[in-house]
């Protein structure tokens, strides 16, 4: 591996200023940056430890809200009771993550921003692929079967977060920290497709990080879920997912948002 700095903020304005770095990365439970890193995929001189920043894993009611600190353990999330009981489909979608092992180390915010897992992006010989700044996806002559079927641009990688499909059903927003100060981001807002920018998943600037999740108090206690296909019963990525929320009885409106099949969250209006 590349040699790099390893820094340790206290604060999340100190992060920030961290992160304005070239090549700063910022690193939460690692589960998705170090095997990157290792392979070669994604240029790291700084890295930038956020689990020293104290107080950003908190879950809570507040305010009306639903309020989960970014540093938040997948396992804490899946196995809260204001999570459950107030919005059970992201229990659901923080339970269905990987393996325990990963639930374990796994943060909220870096299972939102983490980086696709297409194999060919993954595979450190195609260097000519799209997300690297190539000029070429090789899903579209390749093995695509866990590639987009919506809103394929050029790259055909799919979203990988099974949380983000949750908090897009639950019509959530993103606290978002940079160098300005904080700023909110719905979750539909926050991703963005390869017609946008194909190097790139999300909003997020190179020396932003996420801090917060909320979701809204207009959601909490009503029925929702979250169902995944994949192939083995865990660890695995989902091949599909949908989570759903249903407001009043009878229905008076609903939310249906399908996972792993685009490179972004997608919403299933029609279904709705």
């Amino acid at each position: 591996m590349k040699r790099f700095e390893h820094t340790s903020p206290t604060s999340v304005q100190e992060a920030v200023k961290l992160l304005s770095a070239q090549n700063a990365r910022a690193l939460a439970g690692g589960t998705d940056l170090l095997g990157i890193m290792k392979d070669g995929l994604l240029p790291a001189d700084r890295v930038v430890n956020l689990k020293t920043i104290p107080g950003l894993d908190y879950i809570k009611e507040e305010g009306g809200e639903l309020r989960i600190g970014a540093l938040a353990l997948l396992a804490d999330i899946a196995a809260s009771d204001v999570v459950l009981k107030k919005a059970p489909a992201l229990a659901q979608a923080a339970a269905a993550v990987a393996s325990p092992q990963i639930r374990n180390m796994g943060t909220l915010g870096g299972n939102l921003a983490q980086k696709v897992r297409c194999w060919y992006f993954r595979d450190a010989d195609r260097t000519d692929c799209y997300k690297r700044n190539g000029s070429f996806c090789y899903a579209v002559f390749g093995a695509s079967d866990l590639h987009a079927i919506f809103d394929g641009a050029a790259c055909f990688a799919v979203q990988p977060s099974d949380t983000a499909t949750a908090l897009s059903a639950l019509n959530a927003t993103i606290v978002v920290e940079g160098p300005k100060g904080p700023r909110t981001v719905a979750v539909d807002a926050f991703f963005i497709g390869p017609d946008v920018d194909y190097l790139r998943e999300t909003v997020l600037a190179p020396d932003e990080l996420i801090t917060e999740v909320r979701v809204p108090g207009s959601v909490l206690g009503q029925k929702s879920v979250f169902l995944k296909a994949a192939p083995r019963r865990s660890i695995d990525f989902a091949r599909g997912s949908v989570a759903a929320l249903v407001i009043g009885s009878p229905i008076s409106s609903a939310r249906i948002t399908l996972g792993a099949v685009a490179p972004t969250p997608h919403r299933a209006t029609d279904a709705e």
